[in-house]
């Protein structure tokens, strides 16, 4: 027993001091379980007898242990608190001062506070967001260009959404990963962009959850019939109250489908045409059976007036059917990729190729010195001709060591580079004065990278899929020449 000691119920007739700064630069932004939790514990601090564990403590705020868990490592990553053992788990508290004190410029957490707070809100106190959302989310904002408020409703609209009482935060950011990454191509970046995306989003999956009624499918539709539905609506530009009257036609099949009506609304738009014996010949080349359909006859026309070669549509199916690409709309989008480069005698589309296969191949390595193996996309190819164009190989190289580890590498690169040549920067070794001087000024004190970066939790979001295009605009054979050399594809 000690030599003295408080009275057992002192605690309750007793003061405990909060300091102004605490109020000043924590509470404005603190979950409000969160600040339930830290202003009880201070209180613990100068009456233990009070409560002596966490469970003790979550019962006395009626409060589950996890949320208590919760809160107290958030105060323990905002530095006010810390963690003295795990089993059962303890702390000490820090000083306020103390933790402002030792808080680090460079800390993304503390740098971001009020934008991970509003993050954090979004979620509740009892779904705690681990450091890798919170790097995401600031990556969504310093690398694809999003402004916070963008990047706030996008992951409300998320959880708003979700059905879950407890949404899956790791769940919520990967699927917002690719959305972002995609809104960010087609320039979307301010908050009312993002509620205008969200609003066609919205219609078409209103419109295909009508169909899947009509069709007396009793569920979701799937992203393939979302996908179909959108050709519909903006492609193909047909009214929803004409798709929904189109699914009548479906009698006439046993087991109506979105496909089948997808055919229905195809012989709808076009007919048969001179093109036909050529259109046949490119449909084979692609691997595909059956003859042309209205709706290929009407895109073969299409891209003939857009002033494609017949020996460059053909040319462009052999190139699908080496990549195991057989569907015509695999065509379309390499022929769409070419136009826009301007590319449409067969001559232009061969040089292409070839330009392509080498660009791919020099990408492939850059991203290696970046510290990823995975395949080059078209944006990255693009990035990197970009980088080639305007900077050094010297300083490329010396950028993708800095950007190992990054979850966007070559956007890191990107941003890096502008502001290299913003300042004047032409020189390897100017270079890397500056980011030597910029890691001493973030107190690391190496080079290259002035901010660790945990891999395992600064994962590649994007995933495959049957969009992804970029495998067309290389020569297998060259590939297969790689691989039998030894490399990697």
């Amino acid at each position: 027993m000690s030599f003295c000691h408080f009275e057992k119920n002192a605690g309750v007739y007793d003061v405990t001091p909060i300091e102004n700064l605490f109020l000043l630069e924590y509470l404005p932004t603190a979950p409000e379980g969160f600040l339930r939790v830290y202003l009880y514990v201070r209180m613990l601090c100068l009456h233990p007898e009070m409560g002596d564990s966490l469970e003790k403590v979550a019962h006395e705020l009626g409060m589950d242990p996890e949320a208590v868990f919760n809160a107290m490592n958030y105060w323990e990553r905002l530095g006010l608190v810390r963690r003295v053992s795990d089993r059962p788990p303890t702390y000490e508290l820090l000083p306020v001062m103390r933790g402002i004190a030792d808080r680090r410029e460079d800390d993304e957490f503390y740098a971001n506070r009020d934008f991970n707070a509003r993050l954090q809100a979004i979620f509740g106190p009892d779904n705690l967001l681990h450091p890798q959302q919170y790097q995401m989310a600031s990556e969504w904002v310093e690398i694809l260009g999003f402004t916070r408020e963008a990047v706030l409703f996008m992951v409300e609209d998320r959880v708003r959404r979700s059905r879950s009482r407890k949404p899956d935060a790791a769940r919520i950011f990967k699927k917002l990963a690719r959305k972002a990454e995609e809104w960010a191509q087609r320039g979307i970046s301010t908050r009312e962009q993002v509620e205008r995306a969200l609003e066609v989003d919205s219609r078409i999956e209103k419109c295909a959850n009508r169909v899947m009624t009509e069709l007396s499918m009793n569920r979701a539709p799937t992203m393939p019939e979302l996908r179909l539905t959108a050709k519909w609506l903006d492609e193909w530009n047909i009214p929803e109250d004409q798709i929904l009257a189109a699914c009548e036609e479906t009698t006439k099949a046993g087991k109506p489908t979105m496909a089948y009506l997808d055919s229905i609304l195809r012989k709808r738009r076009a007919g048969e045409d001179e093109h036909f014996d050529a259109l046949k010949e490119v449909l084979e080349e692609l691997g595909a059976a059956g003859k042309p359909t209205p709706a290929q006859q009407t895109a073969y026309r299409r891209l003939l007036e857009e002033g494609f070669e017949p020996g460059t549509i053909l040319y462009a199916a052999q190139q699908c059917a080496r990549k195991n690409k057989h569907r015509f709309e695999d065509l379309e989008w390499i022929l769409d990729r070419w136009g826009r480069d301007g590319v449409h005698t067969y001559d232009e589309a061969a040089a292409y190729v070839d330009e392509k296969n080498r660009a791919m191949e020099e990408t492939r390595k850059l991203l290696e010195a970046c510290g990823t193996d995975r395949r080059p996309q078209m944006e990255d190819i693009a990035l990197y001709e970009k980088f080639r164009a305007a900077y050094s190989g010297d300083l490329i190289l010396f950028a993708a060591e800095c950007a190992r580890g990054r979850q966007l590498p070559l956007r890191y690169m990107d941003k890096l580079l502008s502001e290299w040549a913003r300042q004047g920067l032409t020189t390897l070794e100017e270079a890397k004065r500056e980011h030597q001087a910029y890691a001493l000024a973030a107190g690391q004190g190496q080079v290259p990278g002035a901010r660790p970066v945990n891999p395992a939790l600064d994962y590649i979001q994007r995933d495959p899929s049957e969009t992804d295009y970029e495998s067309l605009l290389a020569d297998p054979e060259e590939e297969l020449r790689r691989i039998r050399g030894g490399d990697e594809p």
